[in-house]
């Protein structure tokens, strides 16, 4: 009888092994999809970012502005980046990586938008006002050390710098490409 009790524990214990290990495979792969969802965000965001570098000094232009108007437009973005880094950092710190990664492409598809249809100077400048939360390469930095073991972290921030240089090539190449197409 005792010999069956221990059976039955025993394999009570290898079941709970298994389902353990199980679900640290389940989770290694969750963890490596959002890893690889944030090289594709990092990708995506600084294409666009640079794309819009290549497109803005045309827009001033045909806005009959002159290129010192670039300038300030170029200025007030990175004044409000420069204000909001550290209101992200506290952010991400207080509600997560990943709620920070969504706000930061939320707010760079909110600035994307109002600089596609931006039509006159007021709203030229609003459109670098969501740029204060604008902080793709720092919210990718944040969900990759949360999700990658000591280990593997160099290895992961070192392919975020890669995907940074990905978008920082191809973004200014196509917003060139469109810029001259599309006047």
């Amino acid at each position: 009888m005792s010999s069956e009790t221990l059976a039955v524990k025993g394999e009570g214990h290898w079941n709970k092994l298994s389902v353990t290990s199980e679900s640290h495979a389940k989770e290694k792969s969750e963890k490596s999809f959002v890893i690889r969802m944030t090289y594709l965000f990092l990708v995506l965001d600084v294409t666009c970012l640079f794309m819009q570098l290549g497109i803005i000094p045309y827009l001033v232009k045909k806005m009959g502005l002159s290129l010192v108007w670039f300038g300030y437009l170029q200025t007030t973005f990175g004044i409000l980046q420069l204000i909001g880094g550290p209101v992200f950092g506290r952010f991400g710190d207080l509600f997560g990586a990943r709620t920070a990664l969504t706000i930061s492409s939320m707010s760079a598809a909110v600035c994307f938008f109002l600089l596609g249809i931006s039509s006159n100077v007021t709203l030229l400048f609003l459109s670098r006002t969501p740029s204060i939360f604008m902080h793709g390469l720092p919210g990718a930095q944040m969900v990759v050390t949360h999700l990658s073991s000591p280990a593997e972290r160099a290895d992961a921030l070192g392919k975020l710098g890669l995907c940074f240089g990905i978008g920082m090539i191809v973004g200014p190449s196509l917003g060139g490409v469109l810029s001259s197409r599309f006047g």
